[in-house]
């Protein structure tokens, strides 16, 4: 039975050109996410393949000082909008995105969109927003 549900799933994702689909889709999602870089100190790399991204928040671009306070700021708050992510890295500085394959250029604008008005707010500032363990409660 599981082998037979396996081969439907990839009968699918062949018939759907879902592979295809996720390198184009990623390829506009990253297009998105490097133009936030160049209007945010706060990222200070962006990286992946397919629907698979990175988005590293760094305190400075030269000293390349992990941002992992602020990355958990900014998941929080994209949790608020509807949006699911992680952090990630070493340092959990990076903030992890995984949609599913059913994600399209439409999807991913708007998560830029709302990654553009989250990474303009002031992370330090707004305790309020901030998850306990940042707050330090």
């Amino acid at each position: 039975m599981a082998c037979a549900a396996g081969l439907a799933v990839l009968d699918v994702m062949e018939e759907e050109r879902l592979q295809e689909r996720a390198l184009r889709v990623g390829g506009h999602f990253i297009a998105g996410l490097m133009r936030l870089a160049g209007r945010h100190p706060l990222v200070g790399d962006v990286r992946g393949s397919g629907l698979f991204l990175g988005l590293e928040l760094v305190r400075d671009r030269r000293t390349l000082e992990p941002a992992a306070a602020e990355a958990a700021y900014v998941v929080e708050r994209l949790r608020e909008s509807g949006v699911l992510a992680g952090t990630d890295g070493p340092f959990h500085n990076v903030i992890k995105i995984r949609p599913p394959l059913c994600f399209s250029e439409d999807d991913a604008d708007i998560v830029v969109a709302a990654l553009d008005g989250i990474l303009s707010e002031d992370p330090v500032g707004r305790t309020d927003l901030r998850p306990a363990a940042i707050r330090g409660s």
